[in-house]
């Protein structure tokens, strides 16, 4: 059993921060003090030849090289090729549809051995909840045979778009110091080697501010036009992240046209961003059947849109609970961006505090970075999966205000002395760059080893590569069932009977598992309806309060009601737990959207597995259970 990378475990509190703030830059003082004047001005020197010049084209190349070194071991030793999180494996399973040359796939004829979440089954048809955009992009490297080299491509595209960015709207200096600290933040290369939509996002924007400073700097129409469908290209992979950074540059772009009396501008952007997300205006339409009903709306109802209400798990997203959200996500922003032993962000703060950063795109950059979280508020959703990675994104922000600020303190505190009380007084620049030193040894020496460590070691299940282990085995045509945990089974077997997802997920969260357990059993012997299925799963549900978590057989998300007895049933259930069970939802992206493939994989669902053997004849059946591949007998 594998969940996912918790994160929020990692915030540090204002009197920890401070307290690190304090013993680095204590360190820093007493090694400005102690070390010799030699090494001080070699320090100073090769700082500022870098501030001055920013490292040039050599140095550019160089960074991008060393980025894509690391971006491809992370994947290889932390991830292993494969997707981490099941919304990654469903935009894969959709790369694979789309590769296929279509935008849905035939449905399977027992879509409970196959149904996982995210995945809509509708009218004969099953595709991603999610926009297509990202998955779009992960085609390119299925048809390549090679799909986990898409997002390494789009992370190299990302930081070289960026720091042509940062030097056409600031400078040299700054582009060189913004691809340093590329290369220098985890936050961006952990998640750069996933197979995560933040990916296409975070290049798409990157693309977009390169784009619009091409504009500003030369004023011609094709390259506001250019940005506007690049911006377009980030509303197919995150259309909130998209629209709340759309929202700070229309309106600067609509101040600027208004003080220039220059209009054309206007309708160049709009309509290139138009066309281009219009597309997914299309792919609603042939998908759900209404172009503006997203599949998100499709599988989950309502209760997946933005606003304050109900949630679709049955949760309440209130205005309370949005802002923790949001400012939870900064926090720990400052804790994963470079792994420091300080608040990653302290230097944009410092600078914002001290008024250096007053120009044009400062503001623009600190809007659009706010813009993001403030959006994520009304977003009923939050998890901390590779870290904050809903304000992702905001990396193409932070990282050229960082750079500017760093750029800009060591211009304005060059000759500049600081005096601690009575100690004595140190040069300012130098205590700044030796403490920047530290964090950054720090951060190269424990922070990312410890993070990497993390990652590699956690999520075995979802790293488990089943194709690669049948071949071992010489299976070369078969179906493979794969063994989940009982609540696993009775979420898929609900959802096969044609349960709804919301409600599917609600009972699970809000009602005895035995009792559920009962229902499905109830269902297939009786044949229900939808409706008669839904009404029972609406009268198990009594709330969460009215339940304990108890873990059975290793699965913690197990709730029953205090005193209940297990029927037999539910104990034979158990029992087949004890002897082990893995994640099949991983194995989704192994298999062909049409499940025509040489190798199959299903889920495991026991008495039922005969169903769908059936179907499959002159096949091998195997079952992959208690780490082990073995093949399947029929239950008796």
């Amino acid at each position: 059993m594998a969940g996912e990378f918790r994160a929020d475990s990692a915030y540090i509190g204002p009197a920890e921060w401070a307290l690190g703030l304090a013993i680095f830059g204590t360190i820093a003082w007493l090694l400005v003090r102690a070390l010799p004047e030699r090494a001080l001005r070699a320090l100073e020197a090769l700082a500022s030849r870098f501030v001055a010049g920013g490292g040039g084209a050599r140095h550019a190349l160089l960074f991008l090289a060393v980025l894509a070194g690391i971006l491809v071991l992370v994947s290889t030793l932390a991830f292993e090729h494969r997707p981490q999180l099941v919304d990654s494996v469903i935009q894969l399973f959709q790369a694979k549809i789309f590769a296929a040359g279509d935008v849905a796939a035939p449905a399977p004829t027992a879509p409970e051995f196959f149904v996982t979440q995210h995945m809509i089954v509708a009218d004969g048809r099953w595709y991603s909840q999610y926009p297509p955009g990202h998955s779009a992009l992960l085609a390119i490297g299925v048809l390549a045979g090679a799909p986990w080299l898409v997002p390494i491509a789009l992370s190299l595209a990302a930081a070289a778009l960026l720091h042509g960015f940062a030097r056409r709207a600031y400078d040299e200096p700054t582009a060189g110091v913004t691809l340093l600290l590329v290369v220098l933040a985890p936050f961006l290369f952990f998640m750069g080697a996933s197979f995560m939509s933040h990916v296409s996002s975070l290049a798409a924007v990157c693309g977009f501010l390169y784009c619009y400073a091409r504009w500003e700097a030369a004023g011609r129409l094709g390259f506001v036009a250019a940005a506007g469908a690049v911006l377009g290209a980030a509303f197919l992979t995150r259309p909130v992240e998209a629209l709340a950074i759309g929202a700070v540059f229309g309106a600067a772009l609509v101040a600027d046209c208004a003080r220039s009396r220059r209009w054309a501008p206007i309708p160049a952007f709009g309509a290139a961003f138009l066309a281009v997300a219009s597309i997914y205006l299309a792919f609603n339409a042939a998908t759900t059947g209404h172009a503006f009903r997203p599949g998100y709306i499709e599988l989950w109802g309502s209760s997946h849109g933005l606003g304050f209400h109900e949630g679709p798990w049955g949760e309440p997203h209130t205005p309370a609970a949005g802002l923790r959200n949001a400012l939870l996500d900064l926090s720990l922003l400052g804790v994963f961006l470079f792994e420091w032993p300080i608040p990653s962000l302290w230097p944009l703060g410092v600078a914002l505090a001290a008024g250096w950063l007053t120009r044009r795109w400062d503001v623009l950059l600190v809007a659009a970075f706010l813009a993001v979280p403030a959006a994520n508020v009304f977003y009923w959703h939050r998890d901390t999966f590779l870290g904050p990675r809903f304000v992702h994104v905001t990396v193409a922000f932070v990282l050229p205000l960082t750079a500017r600020a760093l750029v800009e303190g060591a211009r304005r505190l060059r000759g500049r002395s600081w005096k601690p009380g009575r100690f004595p007084s140190v040069d300012l620049r130098s205590w700044a760059y030796v403490t920047l030193l530290l964090a950054a040894l720090y951060a190269i020496a424990y922070g990312i080893p410890a993070r990497f460590l993390i990652y590699r070691t956690s999520m075995g299940s979802m790293k488990l590569d089943l194709v690669e282990a049948a071949h071992a085995a010489g299976i070369e045509r078969g179906l493979v069932f794969v063994s989940e945990s009982w609540g696993s089974r009775v979420i898929a077997s609900l959802r096969g009977l044609g349960a709804g997802a919301s409600s599917v997920e609600k009972a699970y969260r809000q009602a005895d598992l035995c009792m559920l357990d009962g229902i499905v059993r109830r269902a297939r012997a009786e044949s229900w309806s939808s409706p008669e299925l839904e009404a029972a799963l609406a009268a198990a549900t009594v709330g969460r309060d009215s339940l304990v978590l108890v873990e059975v057989a290793g699965d913690p998300t197990a709730r029953f009601r205090p005193g209940s007895r297990l029927t037999a049933e539910c104990l034979d259930e158990i029992g087949y737990d004890e002897a082990g069970y893995s994640l099949f939802t991983p194995h989704l992206a192994d298999d062909d959207p049409a499940l025509a493939g040489p190798l199959v994989f299903a889920r495991d669902l026991r008495e039922q597995n005969r169903l769908l053997a059936a179907q499959y004849p002159g096949r091998e059946v195997w079952i992959y259970r208690a780490g082990r591949l073995s093949p399947w007998e029929p239950e008796r």
